[in-house]
């Protein structure tokens, strides 16, 4: 919070333009046209944009799919709420920081996709931890290791994936453009997520756990393909 109060204020890009039309109905179609349609029509218009939008859906999908079940999981595995909260509270809270702070380091150092890249990796290997964790049983130190490094990694991955999407949106079109992609994003983090007590249920804590981290893959595939897409279109 204090960041963005003392953050200066961007200068204006320049002066907005009237709403044309006869009538009030008229300049409503156009508030439309501009604020809704375009925006929409700018993303949609770029070379690999389904793509793109594939992968801003998928690219957390199976971090988040992990992470809904991590609470079953430590229930299951005698964890009373206390247990979970006060070491989620001490070691999450500084693990999660601490990823926001690495994830922006290391965007800053190797750019944005390799970021992605990189991030995203990491995060899928954390979710072999909750396989460790179904092994070690009810055992504090490996609990707290477990939650430690998937707040670390979670958060290096949302902040590479944060700027990411910044980076995608038009100037002329940031409100919109960022809510359309966040929103796209939220798909992958709830609506698809939601089946994972499902297949946990059907395959027992240790072999769901592996499902989650092979879902991360697809995301990784068609970010390598973005990475090929960006790198194609430098050259030409």
């Amino acid at each position: 919070m204090a960041t963005v109060w003392f953050t200066p204020e961007p200068g204006r890009i320049g002066p907005l333009e009237p709403l044309l039309g006869a009538s009030s109905l008229a300049r409503v179609a156009t508030w439309l046209e501009r604020a809704v349609f375009a925006p929409f029509a700018d993303m949609l218009t770029r070379r690999g944009a389904i793509v793109i939008l594939a992968f801003v859906i998928l690219y957390k999908f199976g971090d988040a799919l992990a992470g809904t079940m991590s609470n079953p999981l430590y229930v299951s595995l005698g964890f009373t709420k206390v247990e979970a909260a006060n070491i989620a509270k001490a070691y999450g809270f500084l693990a999660g920081l601490a990823g926001l702070a690495l994830g922006g380091i290391v965007v800053l150092r190797i750019g944005v996709l390799r970021a992605l890249l990189v991030c995203g990796v990491l995060q899928m290997l954390a979710n072999l931890m909750y396989v460790l964790q179904a092994w070690a049983g009810h055992d504090l130190a490996t609990l707290a290791l477990t939650i430690g490094v998937e707040n670390l990694t979670g958060a290096m991955g949302s902040t590479a994936f944060v700027a990411y999407l910044s980076g995608l949106c038009n100037l002329a079109f940031t409100a919109t453009q960022y809510a359309l992609l966040t929103s796209l994003a939220a798909v992958g983090r709830t609506t698809l997520s939601a089946s994972g007590g499902a297949i946990a249920d059907m395959v027992g804590w240790s072999p769901f756990f592996i499902i989650a981290t092979l879902a991360c893959l697809p995301g990784l595939v068609l970010l390598v393909w973005i990475m090929r897409l960006q790198g194609a279109g430098e050259h030409s």
